[in-house]
């Protein structure tokens, strides 16, 4: 397995694993599969995303085939600029129970440590249990529950926060 920082070149693949994500488990993304197919020139767009000086998109390579990504995106204020977010993280099923996620996250925190970010924070929905597991294996823990955080044809679900201390001995 290989992970490597996304830039601009990387938009086509990318946006196709993006898409295959919001098909394949829409639970887990706010944006919607069909929001994301309405949406005007995406690989331009995304190509632009990539390159934005705060966006570090890391994706997972297996056989040459982009099989995970994650995205950690930096505050820009600077009165919270110690600190990113997690986002967009997905590993294809197949690849899934192969460390790949664990290995996008260590990547991550690795190279938001170099950057001076001392706090990464994210989100993940209730029922998520792999991705919690996940998480807590990578260093996060829990600080809060928000209920009702997200609501999609008449159901709430309910979203847990988490956060990771970079320079905590435990979680280097």
């Amino acid at each position: 397995m290989e992970i490597h920082r996304l830039g601009h070149d990387h938009a086509a693949e990318y946006w196709k694993l993006r898409l295959d994500a919001l098909r394949e488990n829409p639970e887990a993304f706010l944006t919607t599969y069909q929001a994301a197919l309405a949406k005007e020139n995406p690989v331009d767009s995304t190509a632009k995303r990539l390159e934005a000086v705060s966006n570090y998109t890391y994706g997972a390579y297996m056989e040459k085939q982009l099989v995970g990504v994650v995205t950690m995106l930096r505050k820009e204020q600077e009165k919270v600029a110690h600190k990113a977010d997690i986002l967009a993280m997905y590993v294809t099923a197949s690849a899934r129970g192969n460390g790949v996620g664990y290995e996008l996250l260590k990547r991550a925190k690795r190279d938001a440590a170099e950057i001076g970010i001392e706090q990464l924070g994210l989100s993940v929905v209730a029922d998520n249990l792999a991705a919690q597991h996940l998480y807590k294996k990578a260093g996060f823990t829990c600080y809060g529950i928000e209920k009702n955080a997200i609501k999609q044809e008449k159901k709430y679900v309910d979203e847990i926060h988490m956060v990771c201390f970079l320079f905590n001995e435990e979680n280097k």
